[in-house]
Parts: structure tokens; C-alpha cells; sequence
């Protein structure tokens, strides 16, 4: 119980700096974040028992690793309803984390943001949200970041970006490869549809089976050159179909 109190005492300290660092965006280059969070908790408490701290546990082979861009980028954040602009986020797709650092000394650690405060964010001009399905329906989609692919009026495409970790035996030592992988999810009248084939757009859309069936004849080079643009063309003339046919 002293432990979780502590904890709920760093995180709203948290949740507050961060708003401190938006607010004073102008001089966020001079002023670190973590400078402040040092202080107010202690640099004892900065460790991965709080749930804080990004770390490395997996050495990966060479050219593999478990994020979305393996550098940090600059990209925009909602936490907690509150936008922070052009600050260093990288999405860890093994672990479904957004991981945050303060700009400043080199002493600021990495940070894994409360999944549950994260609303959605940018990273290298792609829209990420925090998908929170009811647990009580049995749906084809979990909780958790996805791509926003495409938002239209009637349809919405979301991918879901992750990797699976394999481990690899070296001469000196024991590595892990990552293997990259991809889901597609269609939302349709609110609810989520797991799409890979022409068939699983048929069954959703039974009345345009032929457009579909005309769209995957039509674009079978780039279904196999660029699935997901493919899918968010399909999505889009979906979209298209079901606006004009409530006109």
C-alpha cells in the first residue's frame, strides 16, 4: 500500500512537469524537465521498480531492434487530454510503450509514459491512438496503439504495428531477433473487423462484393508492392461507396 501511494505520488508529479514543459515550450532547450522531476523525487526513485525507466533487456542482432524507428524522433503527444509539441517520443512495438526523453543533459533517462494517460501521438508524420475497446463485447480488436491509417465518415482503417522476439544463439552470447509484423482493422457502424483478404471485405460488405472484387483485380501489383497503402485505398473507396449510396 506504501509503495502504490508512492507511486501515485511520482506519476502526478509527472503529470504535472509534463504540463510545466508545455507551458514553458519556448525555453523547454534550457530548462530539462527531468531536472525538476530529479529533484522533487529523488534520483533513487528514477528506476524500472517505479515503471518508469526504459530499459534494454533484450541484445539484439545487428540491424534488428523492437521499435517503430529505432531513433528517438520529435513528434507531438496528447497525455492526458494537454498536446506537448516537438518532443522526443519512440514507440517500442514489442511492448506496445511510448517511450519519452527530456531534451537537455545527458543524464536524462528514457521514460515509458502510462499507457493509460496516452491519448494519441505523431511519429514521423503517422497518427498513433490509444484504442480502448469495451472489455464487456467480444470484438476482434485489444487495447492498445494502433496507426491511423485512414478516417473517413463511414469507415476507418487502423494498423497495428508489432514485432515478435526470437532468440538467437551467437558464438558469444545470446541475442534476439525481431520479427516485424502486421495487422489490419477496419471500423465499421463502431465496431472493429480484423481484414487481411478479399474475403474478410466481402463478408463486412456483402452489397459490393463486385466494386471489391473489381478493386483487387484491378490493384494487384500494389497489394503485393505496398499492402498497406493497398488496404487504405480500399478503405477509401469503401468510404466512397457507402457515401454515395446514402445520398
Amino acid at each position: 500500500m506504501k509503495n502504490y501511494k508512492k507511486k501515485a505520488i511520482y506519476l502526478s508529479l509527472f503529470a504535472s512537469l509534463l504540463n510545466i514543459s508545455y507551458l514553458h515550450s519556448q525555453s523547454a532547450e534550457k530548462s530539462s524537465l527531468y531536472d525538476y522531476f530529479d529533484q522533487t523525487v529523488g534520483k533513487d526513485n528514477l528506476n524500472i521498480n517505479n515503471g518508469i525507466v526504459h530499459s534494454e533487456p533484450f541484445r539484439p542482432i545487428a540491424g534488428k531492434n523492437r521499435y517503430y524507428a529505432e531513433e528517438f524522433n520529435i513528434g507531438d503527444i496528447s497525455f492526458e487530454g494537454q498536446i506537448y509539441s516537438n518532443v522526443n517520443l519512440k514507440y517500442d512495438i514489442l511492448t506496445d510503450q511510448v517511450v519519452y526523453k527530456q531534451t537537455g543533459s545527458s543524464e536524462n533517462l528514457p521514460i515509458n509514459l502510462i499507457s493509460e494517460k496516452v491519448d494519441y501521438f505523431f511519429i514521423k508524420n503517422k497518427k498513433f491512438v490509444n484504442i480502448k475497446p469495451d472489455s464487456n463485447k467480444a470484438i476482434a480488436i485489444t487495447k492498445g496503439f494502433y496507426e491511423e491509417s485512414y478516417a473517413g465518415d463511414n469507415v476507418s482503417l487502423y494498423i497495428k504495428h508489432y514485432k515478435e522476439k526470437v532468440k538467437v544463439f551467437q558464438s558469444d552470447g545470446v541475442y534476439y531477433n525481431f520479427i516485424y509484423k502486421i495487422n489490419y482493422f477496419l471500423k465499421y457502424n463502431s465496431h472493429f473487423y480484423k481484414v487481411e483478404s478479399e474475403k474478410d471485405f466481402k463478408k463486412i460488405f456483402p452489397d459490393y462484393k463486385k466494386d471489391i472484387s473489381n478493386f483487387y483485380n484491378t490493384d494487384k501489383k500494389l497489394e503485393r508492392s505496398d499492402k498497406m497503402k493497398f488496404m487504405e485505398n480500399l478503405a477509401k473507396q469503401i468510404n466512397g461507396l457507402l457515401k454515395k449510396s446514402s445520398n
